[in-house]
């Protein structure tokens, strides 16, 4: 159960959080939008597989699901993962995630000899901290997560609206007087 008196009738949905406050959180669902949906080398679907491992690692029940209904959407629309390649990329993310001040040049040489460039090295900086962001709101208000289904359904809006903006656009429409 979140925790705020005024959170309370929201049913454990993050999202109605931050469409009670639009204004001030759409420039969070824009970035993730950008960061997400704009990586140099990483697909969508690579994107939202490291996100989910990063709300994993931060236990944030409600973000997990939304990375499960957006993988889930994705793998429909797009098929794989490149998963050898994508190993090296997800255990940096998780230490970047972990204490970024541990980071060390032979970690960025990792990545870059598996395949991928420096700016995907900064891309998947970006992704982590905003979903730490995202993580760090949903789990320290108490946000703990919908049915799956729900989260489903969401992802599949998110993909067929071809992104978080255009999805987030679209309740904020929907909620409206």
């Amino acid at each position: 159960m979140s925790y705020l008196s005024y959170t309370k009738d929201l049913n454990q949905n993050l999202l109605l959080l931050l469409l009670r406050d639009h204004k001030r959180y759409m420039p969070i669902v824009e970035f993730f939008d950008n960061v997400s949906r704009g990586l140099s080398g990483l697909t969508w679907l690579e994107a939202e597989s490291i996100a989910a491992a990063i709300s994993k690692a931060n236990h944030s029940e409600f973000c997990s699901g939304i990375r499960r209904g957006m993988t889930g959407a994705l793998r429909a629309e797009s098929g794989k993962l490149r998963s050898k390649m994508l190993a090296p990329v997800t255990v940096f993310a998780l230490k970047v995630n972990q204490d970024a001040t541990s980071i060390e040049p032979d970690d960025i040489q990792t990545v870059l000899a598996a395949g991928w460039s420096e700016q995907t090295v900064e891309d998947v900086v970006a992704l982590v901290a905003i979903q730490k962001l995202y993580n760090t709101i949903a789990t320290g208000l108490g946000f703990k997560g919908l049915p799956d289904a729900a989260f489903t359904e969401i992802g599949k809006d998110t993909v067929n609206k071809g992104g978080y903006v255009a999805s987030f656009q679209g309740f904020i429409e929907h909620s409206a007087p």
